[in-house]
């Protein structure tokens, strides 16, 4: 009777593992397979919100899983914390169907660097495109001020692309303003951005660089949206033939210095998106 007692005893334990193992398994909120300079990344996170990321740098130094710092979580759509980090509260919500939040923020320690911009492709089946949808691919730096980087919006499930020449929070939002106000935005922050790093870019290339925003600041206000595009291209050519001799290039996990190349173009790909919108 002791021996049967004690079978049924190690059978329940041993079930009880394999069914602990499961669940801890089942639990992990990410999965991450890194592929010379790509990302891919799965994240299931509670109530059957999922996504794909996949994350692709032109030239990456010390990726690992550990090196990117990434995690993801689920946010309140309507906490205050999440709203007074947004552009405007009233017209831009995040998506109450997609309450995703993930976050790459890398330890100063890791020795990860990368040059140039990075490309965040974000997939869910959560959210559906649908011509003309509102939605927007948002990041910000870590428990900063949210900004739209949509690059890209595909069709059926929702995909979206973004760039970037630093690490960030991402998260997708409902974005109701008029495209004109959005593109407003973008090429202020354009601006600010350049002259905020002028010091450090050399002083001829900023001059051209500077005259090339004037000139899309111009054409966007006689409606030339097509035109203002093609000078962004013309502007990302520019620091692109630029970078690493007169315009810094690199992002380093230590962060003593800006990937300004990659900041800059980033800015003008989602500027560049909107103004797509009403031409």
């Amino acid at each position: 009777m002791m021996l049967h007692i004690k079978s049924i005893t190690i059978k329940v334990l041993a079930a009880t593992a394999i069914l602990l193992n499961t669940i801890s398994f089942a639990s992990e909120p990410l999965s991450v397979d890194v592929q010379g300079n790509k990302v891919e990344v799965i994240v299931h996170l509670p109530g059957d919100i999922s996504a794909d990321l996949t994350l692709q740098f032109e030239n990456a130094v010390g990726l690992t899983r550990d090196s990117l710092g990434l995690s993801a979580e689920l946010i309140d759509v309507t906490s205050l914390d999440i709203i007074d980090r947004l552009p405007n509260g009233l017209n831009i919500t995040p998506a109450a169907a997609f309450p995703m939040m993930i976050t790459i923020e890398p330890k100063a320690n890791t020795g990860f660097s990368f040059s140039g911009v990075a490309t965040v492709d974000l997939h869910t089946h959560n959210l559906e495109y649908t011509a003309g949808t509102p939605l927007r691919f948002f990041k910000a730096p870590l428990n900063g001020d949210f900004k739209d980087i949509t690059e890209t919006l595909g069709s059926g499930s929702l995909r979206t692309r973004g760039t970037t020449g630093k690490f960030s929070q991402f998260i997708i939002v409902a974005d109701l303003r008029a495209p004109i106000v959005v593109v407003e935005q973008k090429i202020s922050d354009l601006q600010t951005a350049l002259n905020a790093f002028s010091p450090q870019i050399n002083a001829a290339v900023y001059s051209a660089l500077l005259q090339d925003i004037n000139e899309i600041n111009q054409l966007i206000s006689t409606q030339d949206y097509n035109t203002a595009s093609n000078k962004l291209n013309a502007f990302n050519r520019r620091i692109n033939d630029n970078r690493g001799i007169n315009i810094p290039d690199v992002w380093r996990s230590s962060r003593d210095i800006r990937n300004i190349a990659g900041e800059l173009m980033a800015y003008a790909n989602t500027l560049r998106f909107s103004l797509r919108l009403i031409d």
